[in-house]
């Protein structure tokens, strides 16, 4: 655990409430990629019914939090949010897209160690914590080169690209997300014992199949791993079938 102190804003700022249920019995809480905010989850309310209630995480510097900076440290981060989700009555599943997928995994360590274990981790377009990604740094790229990169992973809808303020507002929040990636490392903990259930696209250059089934060897639970069309952002299209399998994993352990 981090010595740092820390500085917990009012919960209700690192959640989507929205889209809260007072029926539901699960919370899944997803967490967005670099550069992404809560908004992004938004369209996945109509595939949570039942006993799920959705509710997505929104991380310092974007949305509503844009006054705020942007967070430093993977771990320090993992570790307020599950302080603030260890307080919530639900049972807990979590979510996470590429760089959401390590903060989802570092979470659900947290929430471990706090006595409030998470019930089923979902993650990806992101290797296995043991790989460190990116392979060299890009987030002090000049910023030609970042945008192309942020194209090429085809990170922000085209219109986002044509126009430079919108790009200047969020051009530090965005290179400080890659920031946190290229220092994050992983550490050396017992094996989770929750299910973990990972996804990539075929055409993700980024993401081989190989390296999403390292995922594997990070829980004594099960572990399953899909493999869908499409590139790093795969999952835009594929969000029902995603649903379904959150559906499906909650089914088997009611």
């Amino acid at each position: 655990m981090s010595s740092h102190p820390i500085h917990r804003p009012d919960a209700r700022l690192w959640f989507d409430r929205r889209f809260r249920s007072a029926t539901a019995t699960h919370t899944l809480y997803c967490f967005p990629f670099a550069g992404g905010s809560a908004t992004y989850y938004a369209d996945w309310v109509k595939h949570c019914t039942g006993p799920i209630e959705l509710v997505p995480v929104q991380l310092p510097g974007r949305g509503g939090r844009m006054a705020e900076p942007s967070a430093k440290d993977m771990v320090q981060l993992a570790e307020e949010i599950a302080e603030t989700i260890a307080a919530e009555p639900t049972q807990v599943l979590l979510y996470g897209h590429s760089m959401g997928a390590i903060l989802a995994f570092e979470v659900t360590r947290r929430l471990r160690t706090l006595g409030r274990p998470v019930q089923h981790l979902f993650v990806s377009g992101r290797p296995t914590p043991t790989i460190v990604r990116p392979p060299a740094p890009v987030s002090d790229l000049p910023r030609p080169e970042f945008v192309q990169m942020l194209r090429d992973y085809g990170a922000a809808d085209q219109t986002v690209f044509e126009h430079d303020e919108l790009l200047d507002l969020l051009m530090p929040m965005i290179r400080a997300d890659f920031a946190m990636i290229e220092n994050y490392r992983y550490r050396q903990e017992p094996l989770l014992s929750c299910p973990i259930s990972a996804w990539c696209g075929d055409a993700d250059p980024e993401v081989p199949v190989a390296a999403m089934r390292g995922w594997g060897d990070q829980t004594s639970g099960e572990f399953t791993l899909s493999v869908l069309p499409g590139g790093h952002f795969f999952l835009t299209e594929h969000q029902a079938e995603i649903m379904r399998t959150v559906h499906a994993a909650i089914r088997r352990v009611r």
